[in-house]
């Protein structure tokens, strides 16, 4: 699951979910078991969400709101992968 995330509002893109991920060593698929199981705890009524991607993958190749997710990601200088995505 993810380690912190943050709802960021009135954005050029509309409100997004920024999730932040400690996956060490990083590989593609640490990170696609640790996106798996968000996605299972993402169920209807829960509260947790599962939207659509706009970037996921290692922080430092991040494209999206570039900014803002570098300002997010010194709240969780150990993260390594960042999931961004269009909140409901």
């Amino acid at each position: 699951m993810a380690d912190h995330v943050f709802r960021l509002k009135d954005t050029p893109i509309g409100t997004v979910l920024v999730k932040f991920y400690q996956i060490i060593p990083y590989t593609d698929e640490a990170f696609t078991r640790a996106k798996a199981l968000d996605f299972w705890h993402a169920t209807p009524g829960s509260g947790n969400s599962w939207g659509m991607a706009l970037y996921q993958g290692p922080i430092s190749t991040n494209h999206v709101l570039t900014e803002a997710v570098a300002q997010l990601h010194t709240r969780c200088p150990a993260c390594t992968a960042v999931r961004i995505e269009q909140a409901s």
